[in-house]
């Protein structure tokens, strides 16, 4: 009785835990901002998050399903973090430092994933309905949101917000990539491949061209994997393609609003910029500027050390800041420009990135904390500037998630994670002898690397239970089903 009451409960969990992972693939960041019992849904996920990060000290949980090599790197860097949170004299009684370190405890959802795929015997439905999210995203997104979901959202969660291009790259490869490991041939997951990208391609560029890069090497990740198809069924893979192409124009004229009106820039610029080096927007941004007194306290006069440097009136300002300089060796290719050891853009978005970056790499040579980082206590330095802080003031993210490793666990973290990722290949090759695993993983770095994903709770929920699941799929010989 014992054992058919435990079976009922593992059974809800599976099947309850997918229910929740479909939900967030649809509805995003307002589903996870939901309420229950004054707690929003993303907070309790990193709560239960940290409490089964413990798990990963009890290998035998694990056992034959992961190799120890990413446990161990995985044991040392919440190890790390602890003695990282006592030497820089935090709290662990924060909510601040569990905010500011959600990246290590959603590496535990790789772990969900991989419970996941032992237990999917348990699973109630077919895991082809996880292809569903992606056609209803686009109509969530571009066609039509009912009413009724508005109004949930708007009540109870404390955003109602429609899907970034970064979360709809997320579901776009999520479930390419899952339709290509579980189905039994190639030609159907070869067709929803050309018909989703078709379709989404023109949108994830309107809604931000960030999301085109890591969607293009994706796409020709997987065509790699299609290229027998390609070459042996010629006439049924250009009669897709072809369909393909007449979707992909039919979005671009609905996305763009008509062929006479595309503005086909917006794919690679949303905004030119002819202010030289914008000097005036990134020289009163850089942290050397707006917090000269972190590098030579005497520099600030002795009643304004304690209040915020971008709060100082601006004449005060130009008294504290010393007049502007002419470059002297500088250099310009595409859109950058290379000005006295300084990387600028001249669009607008990616300068406002590479500012943001460089200042942490500055600041933290300067501080002398390149080994182990500014740990868990406060804001990235480089993020305090009003300019960079959000129409609302709460930003504090550095749009990289290597960055952000960097900047909270220094050269050490930033080392383990590099291993963990490379253990996590490692052990996909060993079982399958190829590197498939890679069109998979590859275009969501990428898009970290430009964006704020990792350092939230909805999109590594996603990224890494799925990683977990996909990891123990052996890939099939599909040749001769094609």
């Amino acid at each position: 009785m014992k054992n058919i009451k435990n079976q009922k409960i593992l059974n809800s969990l599976v099947n309850s835990y997918f229910f929740i992972l479909f939900l967030v693939m649809i509805f995003g960041r307002s589903f996870i901002g939901l309420t229950i019992s004054g707690y929003r849904i993303g907070e309790i996920f990193i709560l239960i998050a940290f409490l089964s990060t413990f798990l990963i000290f009890y290998p035998d949980i694990f056992e034959g399903h992961l190799d120890n090599q990413p446990l161990l790197v995985h044991r040392l860097l919440v190890i790390s973090f602890f003695i990282y949170v006592f030497i820089s004299e935090g709290s662990l009684f924060s909510t601040y430092t569990y905010k500011s370190s959600s990246y290590l405890w959603t590496l535990i959802f790789i772990y969900f994933g991989i419970f996941l795929y032992r237990y999917k015997s348990l699973i109630k439905f077919d895991l082809r309905y996880f292809l569903l999210p992606l056609p209803l995203t686009y109509i969530l997104s571009s066609v039509y949101y009912p009413q009724i979901f508005q109004n949930i959202f708007i009540n109870y969660s404390d955003v109602f917000d429609f899907l970034k291009a970064s979360d709809l790259l997320l579901v776009f490869v999520v479930t390419n990539y899952l339709y290509f490991i579980i189905s039994d041939n190639y030609k159907s997951p070869f067709i929803y491949l050309i018909v989703t990208g078709a379709i989404f391609f023109p949108y994830m560029a309107y809604k931000s061209k960030g999301a085109i890069l890591p969607g293009i090497i994706f796409l020709l990740l997987m065509l790699f994997q299609y290229r027998k198809l390609l070459i042996k069924k010629l006439l049924f893979s250009s009669i897709v393609i072809f369909i393909g192409g007449l979707l992909f124009l039919f979005s671009t004229a609905r996305t763009f609003g008509g062929f006479e009106s595309v503005n086909y820039e917006i794919f690679f610029s949303e905004r030119e910029e002819n202010i030289k080096m914008h000097e005036r927007f990134t020289n009163f941004q850089s942290i050397v500027k707006t917090q000269p007194e972190r590098y030579d306290p005497e520099i600030v006069p002795e009643r304004y050390e304690t209040q915020n440097i971008t709060e100082v009136s601006e004449d005060i300002y130009i008294n504290i800041i010393p007049p502007e300089k002419e470059y002297k060796n500088v250099s310009h290719f595409w859109i950058f420009t290379l000005a006295d050891n300084r990387l600028y853009s001249n669009e607008t978005n990616i300068d406002y990135r590479l500012q943001i970056w460089q200042d942490v790499l500055i600041d933290l040579r300067l501080q002398n904390k390149l080994f182990n980082g500014y740990s868990y206590n406060e804001i990235i330095p480089a993020m305090t500037p009003a300019e960079r802080r959000g129409w609302d003031g709460t930003n504090e993210n550095v749009h990289n998630y290597l960055i952000n490793i960097f900047a909270r666990g220094g050269i050490v973290h930033l080392t383990l994670f590099l291993l963990f990722y490379y253990f996590i290949i490692n052990f996909w090759y060993k079982k399958n002898k190829n590197y498939l695993i890679l069109a998979y993983i590859l275009p969501i770095f990428v898009t970290s690397l430009f964006d704020v994903t990792m350092e939230s709770v909805r999109y590594p929920l996603i990224f890494f239970s799925f990683l977990g699941f996909f990891l123990n799929y052996e890939t099939k010989n599909k040749e001769d089903l094609i």
